[in-house]
């Protein structure tokens, strides 16, 4: 059991160890990660799971939709695959897995340069069953939750490249 006093001092620790929100505002009055990436202009990403990535990224960068001034620009390349995992003895697959493999690289739009660039993969499972609109319908999940979590690790690394570099 949990003593009550040791979650009271909990957030007293957590501020002296120099942890700070990504998205918060900084001690010394800095700016925030979050305008900074308002600023990225996302290209399109080819195939159906690209667009899905690029809404996903859209919606948590640029919530208002267009950056009114573009300082930067996302380019992305989605690379997906399915395979079969569990295979019966007659042949039949049972289980399968579907990998989202996207590089990516931020440029600096006034230089037309990169600045940082990353590779963010993900492995989701689903079940393929005996009905063909239920296994799409596990795949196309599968899918979702690959892209959902890519988009997150970019955000996620292109906030921590915006803390480190003060925009």
């Amino acid at each position: 059991m949990i003593d009550r006093r040791s979650l009271l001092l909990l957030p007293l620790g957590l501020a002296a160890c120099g942890f700070e929100p990504l998205y918060g505002n900084r001690k010394g009055g800095g700016a925030m990660a979050m305008p900074e990436m308002a600023q990225i202009s996302i290209s399109p990403i080819a195939d159906r799971a690209g667009q899905m990535l690029r809404n996903e990224l859209r919606d948590r960068l640029v919530p208002t939709g267009v950056p009114r001034q573009a300082r930067w620009r996302l380019d992305v390349a989605l690379n997906e695959t399915t395979s079969d995992l569990v295979i019966l003895r007659d042949a039949t697959a049972t289980f399968a897995k579907y990998v989202g493999d996207a590089r990516w690289v931020l440029v600096d739009l006034s230089t037309d340069a990169p600045v940082t660039k990353g590779r963010s993969r993900r492995i989701a499972s689903y079940s393929i069953s005996s009905s063909e609109f239920a296994s799409l319908q596990a795949e196309e999940d599968a899918r979702r939750r690959v892209v959902t979590a890519v988009a997150e690790d970019i955000v996620l690394r292109l906030g921590l490249y915006f803390q480190r570099t003060d925009g």
